[in-house]
């Protein structure tokens, strides 16, 4: 199941949020189309995998759940 939930600005750079399974997502950068990272919501954020800084996923995690874009309803501990 893949089901595109928004897009984040971050540092300049636009990311999509695909939904890959309950609570995974996917971050794809939208200027050359290629998946950068994944992450996952619950029970609290974890970041899976990360091809840039660690930091930067985790920036576009939190403004991916801030904004709304995940279905996440625990407590941000980032």
């Amino acid at each position: 199941m893949q089901a595109v939930k928004g897009m984040v600005l971050v540092d300049g750079a636009t990311y999509r949020i695909v939904r890959t399974a309950r609570s995974h997502y996917d971050v794809v950068r939208s200027s050359d189309d290629k998946t950068v990272g994944a992450f996952t919501s619950a029970p609290r954020v974890e970041i899976l995998r990360t091809t840039i800084g660690e930091g930067l996923l985790r920036e576009i995690a939190r403004t991916a759940i801030q904004g709304a874009k995940t279905s996440w309803g625990g407590r941000l501990e980032l």
